[in-house]
Formats: C-alpha cells, sequence, structure tokens
C-alpha cells in the first residue's frame, strides 16, 4: 500500500521573522530544524524503523540532506 510521509514546519515567531526578512531558504531550514521540524526524509526513516517501508523507497522519494 502507500504511506505519506510529512513535513510539517510550525511559524514561531523566529520562523516568522526570517520569513518576513526574505533570509536565505538554508537559513530558514536550519531554524525550522532548531525549532523541532521533522525532514521528509527523517520522517521516512521513521516508517523504515518501523518495518512500513523500505529504506530504497525512501531513498527514491525524498531528497538528500
Amino acid at each position: 500500500g502507500r504511506h505519506a510521509i510529512t513535513e510539517f514546519l510550525t511559524l514561531t515567531d523566529r520562523i516568522k521573522e526570517i520569513i518576513l526578512a526574505r533570509r536565505p531558504t538554508f537559513e530558514l531550514r536550519i531554524a525550522a530544524i532548531d525549532e523541532g521540524m521533522t525532514s521528509l526524509r527523517e520522517a521516512g526513516m521513521e516508517k523504515v524503523f518501523r518495518g512500513e517501508t523500505t529504506l530504497k523507497e525512501v531513498n527514491r522519494v525524498t531528497p538528500s540532506e
């Protein structure tokens, strides 16, 4: 079957400031991870560990970090 993997970003004050200041994407990503965001790859790896999918499939559908 199919399984969804999601990347969820909570709009904290810090994240909002970075977006409004139009800071570079890499700064936003660093801040998002610091604020607890789980990347698509991390979400996919959780499914691998639970036996819901394979590492090959996660590598196929997610960008390398």
